[in-house]
């Protein structure tokens, strides 16, 4: 059987229709609020610029996130490889 299929008699972690509960989604939505860190300077300040989008215009978006791509290139091609 293919390695990425799943067993025929498999259960499901959880039903499809589940709906997830209050706490779940607090907590999934506090996830998101609290800023991501990487612990690289020039990635971190990427994604700030990126977190500072919500509640621009959508027109801005495209210019801020064409100038994200190129800052982390630049960041992750100065890094040595490990």
């Amino acid at each position: 059987m293919n390695e990425y299929a799943p067993e025929p008699d498999a259960e499901p972690d959880a039903e499809p229709d589940a709906e997830p509960d209050a706490e779940e989604v607090a907590e999934a939505a506090q996830e998101f609020s609290e800023p991501v860190r990487t612990g690289v300077e020039e990635v971190d300040q990427v994604l700030d610029s990126v977190d500072d989008l919500e509640g621009r215009p959508v027109d801005e978006h495209v210019a801020v996130f064409e100038n994200a791509h190129d800052r982390l290139r630049t960041a992750l091609d100065a890094r040595p490889d490990s």
